[in-house]
């Protein structure tokens, strides 16, 4: 068997360009961008010249639709804007695949204690970096950067959330790597 590991996790968001700045501004992800799948450019090189639509993004069409609805078992059109977006330079992924469905489904509340996914951690390596930058753009901690042990690795971490209310997480590393 070949390597497994996390190719991608999905974030639904409300507004797709909202989101996408939150994300490739005040968290510093970056779009993945292909001229070859057409993401950033139009054949001959030349610049999309589409009205809005942002590096790396990509939208169903109707006969993609139905089937990604399908895949996914849910009933509605299965159109979206999407972007696959990644962490510092690991273009290789793990991504955050931003999703706007034409069709979203209703906003939930959710808690931290809640079953089911409910934070997404960023392993950065200058958090006070990080923290200048959401400070720039106007995004609020929820507490202060807190320094704990998990496993036997000191950490500092961080929390925040995104436009829709996802629960993000910074994580440093305070003094080794992790588990070592």
């Amino acid at each position: 068997m070949g390597p497994v590991f996390l190719f991608h996790f999905n974030v639904v968001c409300s507004d797709f360009d909202t989101s996408y700045d939150f994300y490739t501004k005040a968290v510093g992800m970056r779009p993945l961008t292909s001229s070859r799948a057409g993401t950033d450019t139009e054949p001959g090189g030349h610049p999309v010249t589409a009205p809005a639509v942002r590096p790396g993004e990509g939208r169903a069409t109707a006969e993609d639709g139905p089937q990604i609805a399908d895949l996914l078992g849910f009933d509605g059109t299965g159109l979206y804007r999407g972007a696959f977006l990644y962490f510092g330079s690991h273009r290789a992924g793990a991504y955050l695949d931003l999703l706007q469905w034409q069709d979203n489904g209703p906003p939930i509340q959710r808690s931290p204690r809640d079953v089911g996914l409910s934070r997404v951690a960023i392993r950065v390596d200058n958090l006070e970096e990080h923290l200048a930058r959401l400070d720039q753009y106007g995004v609020r901690t929820l507490t202060a950067p807190k320094e704990l042990t998990l496993g036997v690795t000191r950490v500092r971490v961080v929390c925040f959330r995104d436009p829709d209310d996802v629960l993000l997480e910074y994580l440093e590393f305070v003094d080794r790597a992790w588990g070592s």
